[in-house]
């Protein structure tokens, strides 16, 4: 069976939103686990008592706020595919931490273990922007924020 364009854009795009959904819903459950459910969560996976709470308990917001932020481009996927790419740089970033900082951690194979898995979700949605690129066969250098013909002839 053969897709038509647009069949086919549609198709893709459902696949991009699902997986851009899912990561964001795991970045704000973790966030509201971590936030309300601390010392469950510390003892579970960590094996320890947590000293100061304030932090953990904001790295909880920080998470909840972030997954938030995952979630925005699928308000419009077709023209917000581009806030993907930041995404992708929050869990290289979130990569590069975990493992430079596992160290510090009382388990640091959870650590390597949550690292992998944003490694594994960054891989995955480096190949959601190239599906969402090809779905919309845009221009090579795409800008972050759309524009449309009507905006840049009145700037012109």
């Amino acid at each position: 069976m053969k897709y038509s364009g647009s069949e086919k854009s549609s198709k893709n795009l459902f696949w991009a939103a699902l997986i851009l959904f899912l990561v964001g819903m795991h970045s704000i459950l973790l966030g509201l686990t971590i936030y309300f459910y601390t010392d469950f969560f510390y003892k579970t996976f960590f094996a320890t008592s947590i000293e100061n709470i304030f932090f953990v308990r904001q790295s909880g917001v920080f998470l909840f706020l972030a997954g938030l932020f995952y979630l925005y481009p699928l308000v419009n996927l077709k023209n917000l595919y581009n806030l993907v790419l930041l995404v992708i740089l929050s869990k290289i970033v979130a990569v590069i931490f975990l493992i430079s900082n596992a160290k510090f951690t009382t388990a640091p194979e959870m650590i390597y273990l949550g690292a992998f898995f944003d490694g594994l979700m960054g891989a995955v949605l480096i190949a959601v922007y190239v599906q969402c690129r090809k779905a919309h066969s845009l221009r090579v250098n795409p800008s972050i924020m759309p524009t449309d013909e009507a905006s840049l002839k009145e700037v012109a």
